[in-house]
């Protein structure tokens, strides 16, 4: 756990190790001088300058609220119990609040001081430019409950060695006066910059032995043994998305829709450069390879591994890159006999050495009770473009439609989905489903979904679901 978030981080961990033995030293002199415990102080300044520097100036990778102040707020309180970013942040301020009380004797200032210490973290994280972590209120929750265990357990030792507590109202105005302008300036901040978010969950969570058992199963039927788990967490879904299992390799990572396990999206190398991390199908030698060769190399993978994924599905071959210096992508796909494209599905990656570099497999059984579908495609299309909010100075035309066997809240539908284009590239245009026997648009669809195929992939395997 903490490997992988200090990787690759030696000049960060020296530089707050410096700082925190300079902030310790100024506290042990200045307490020091005034005779007032110099140890207690030296620990409480180390152990505020190492929160400082672990959520304000830890390098992080793409920004979590980038430029738009975005504050989340969990609606699930206890989930950050069974999380590893819950339980360290926890931990983090476990030493603020311990040898807070240790150093100053004086409850209220301890127990406002850490609760606010943590509410002014949050905020500058979305607020301070080049942060990028945002703010999050299970982080606070956690937070605060850290520096009040640790002030707990520095309470009860200086109650059972007989050392003295200032009484609590010796402290109560001066800390209420403090706490309520740092209150005011971060409720006005809060109000004029910051936007709140509630969500169900924020963080990945631990997972129990049958999430780890159906990461292993998943895991060897694509490759055996030839890959070795080394953690496995639960990322909660959002919207219409399910949760995800999210799967560490010794090479590469792999995702799994959890509770249903239906799909697994692996991704062992995603460069022009072959490494050791791909897998290598039995048969195929260290070669060259051509797109000619990709075919028969992924149906022998295909037939090996997933065979059911095979049954009455056509392949297609795309060129990943511009020249294919990442391979080619072995797409499987069927329809039913109305020509709607089914749910099932299998995605193989070959790189240029003839090994897999990226999988996407879906394993759903055909819809039984799929309605026919009434309205065509030209009719899917109007409708389409007259729901479309077209933007301003552009002219919008249909890219590409697709007749699709969509899930809705459990119901599976024909669905025509429709997605547009413009001369201006940098402008997104959502695509639009249209149910194929009501004509209506169906707006529950997430922004997220489009269609699903994977020509003129960058690399990754796409991993959008019906």
């Amino acid at each position: 756990m903490f490997s992988a978030i200090f990787n690759d981080q030696a000049g960060f961990i020296a530089t707050a190790l410096t700082a925190a033995f300079l902030v310790a030293a100024l506290c042990f002199w200045f307490a020091h001088r005034s005779g007032k415990r110099p140890w207690s102080h030296a620990a409480f300044g180390a152990s505020i300058a190492a929160e400082v520097a672990l959520t304000l100036f830890l390098p992080s990778g793409a920004a979590v609220a980038e430029a738009r102040h975005v504050c989340v707020i969990n609606r699930n309180y206890a989930e950050p119990f069974a999380t590893q970013q819950g339980l360290l942040n926890l931990l983090l301020f476990v030493p603020i609040g311990f040898f807070g009380l240790m150093a100053l004797r004086s409850l209220l200032p301890v127990v406002a001081g850490t609760i606010l210490l943590s509410l002014s973290t949050e905020l500058l994280q979305t607020l301070v430019p080049g942060v990028n972590r945002g703010c999050d209120s299970s982080d606070l929750e956690m937070n605060a409950l850290g520096g009040l265990a640790g002030i707990a357990i520095a309470w009860a030792a200086l109650n059972l060695t007989k050392h003295p507590i200032s009484p609590l109202r010796r402290h109560a105005r001066p800390t209420a006066v403090g706490s309520a302008i740092v209150l005011v300036g971060a409720g006005i901040a809060a109000a004029v910059w910051i936007t709140p978010v509630a969500v169900d969950a924020t963080s990945l969570q631990f997972t129990g032995d049958e999430e780890k058992a159906a990461a292993q199963r998943a895991v060897r039927q694509a490759f055996g043994d030839h890959y070795k788990i080394s953690n496995v967490q639960l990322q909660t879904g959002v919207d219409d998305n399910p949760d995800t299992l999210l799967i560490a390799l010794d090479k590469g990572s792999a995702e799994l829709s959890w509770p249903d396990a239906s799909q697994l999206n692996v991704s062992l190398e995603n460069s022009s450069q072959t490494t050791s991390a791909s897998f290598p199908v039995p048969g195929t030698g260290q070669q060259k390879i051509t797109g000619e060769d990709a075919l028969p190399i992924a149906g022998r993978y295909a037939q090996e591994h997933y065979p059911h994924e095979l049954r009455g599905a056509e392949p297609h071959v795309y060129p990943v890159g511009d020249r294919a210096e990442l391979g080619w992508i072995v797409s499987w796909r069927r329809r039913n006999s109305a020509g709607v494209l089914m749910p099932v599905r299998l995605d193989v990656q070959i790189n240029t050495a003839g090994r897999v570099s990226q999988l996407l497999v879906r394993s759903i059984d055909d819809p039984a009770s799929l309605p026919k579908p009434t309205v065509d495609k030209k009719a899917a299309q109007s409708t389409a473009l007259k729901a479309l909010h077209q933007p301003t100075g552009h002219e919008v035309r249909v890219a590409e439609s697709e007749l699709l066997a969509v899930q809705r809240e459990g119901d599976w539908r024909s669905q025509w989905l429709t997605s547009f284009e413009t001369d201006d590239k940098s402008v997104v245009i959502d695509p639009i489903y249209v149910d194929a026997n009501t004509g209506k648009v169906d707006a529950r669809a997430s922004r997220k979904q489009k269609i699903d195929n994977p020509e003129g992939a960058d690399g990754q395997v796409v991993t959008t679901q019906n």
